[in-house]
């Protein structure tokens, strides 16, 4: 496979890539190895593997949430040693800038 070679104007179109000319001549020579290294899974014998094994059945792996009830000792505790309150609610750092 890697004699074959690959139209890079095409690909990069495809992938929404705008490719300088440096790099438009790095990926024609890259390209053909990349691809007879993805041509390796062809070797792969998935003769007894179910093409539709993953469609529908799925189950869910997580558990369940369990809602419980708090100690309102514990519950006031942690309330007070909050730092940062705002409105009935418990403030916290965030998380996105």
């Amino acid at each position: 496979m890697s004699n074959i070679e690959f139209d890079v104007d095409k690909v990069a179109a495809l992938a929404r890539m705008d490719l300088t000319d440096k790099e438009r001549e790095e990926f024609s020579k890259q390209l053909p190895s990349i691809m007879a290294y993805v041509s390796k899974l062809s070797e792969v014998d998935t003769s007894n593997v179910d093409p539709k094994a993953y469609i529908i059945e799925q189950e869910n792996v997580f558990r369940a949430d369990e809602v419980t009830d708090c100690d309102p000792d514990v519950r006031k505790s942690i309330i007070t040693a909050f730092p940062n309150q705002k409105g009935g609610a418990l403030e916290v750092p965030g998380i996105f800038l």
